[in-house]
């Protein structure tokens, strides 16, 4: 018991000094609840199909890519809706809107 008390007092202390913070997600009120994409943490995102699980997913996946390109990352994504070609394009489509602000959609890339 007084190891896991150790610990949680280590973890409030690192906490302190801002090593607690994970990786934004690029959506500021997302990372005031959970403190950002934390280390050794998995997320599980549903909804019903055309929810939007897909397209929160991309964004935070795509700021983590973008915002700190020599992070070194792990990511297991899944999806039993689309298929990597279609997940990629729409990566692929979020990149040309912030870079050059054109609007395509993953439908008209594959095309």
């Amino acid at each position: 018991m007084s190891n896991n008390v150790s610990e949680l007092f280590s973890a409030i202390n690192a906490g302190r000094l801002g090593k607690n913070k994970g990786i934004s997600t690029g959506i500021p009120k997302l990372d005031s609840y959970i403190g950002g994409l934390q280390k050794k943490t998995y997320y599980l995102i549903f909804s019903d199909s055309g929810g939007g699980k897909t397209a929160i997913s991309l964004y935070m996946l795509y700021r983590c890519l973008v915002d700190d390109p020599n992070r070194k990352i792990k990511i297991a994504y899944f999806s039993l809706e689309m298929s990597s070609n279609k997940l990629l394009a729409k990566l692929l489509g979020l990149y040309l809107y912030e870079k050059y602000n054109v609007i395509i959609s993953y439908k008209k890339l594959m095309s």
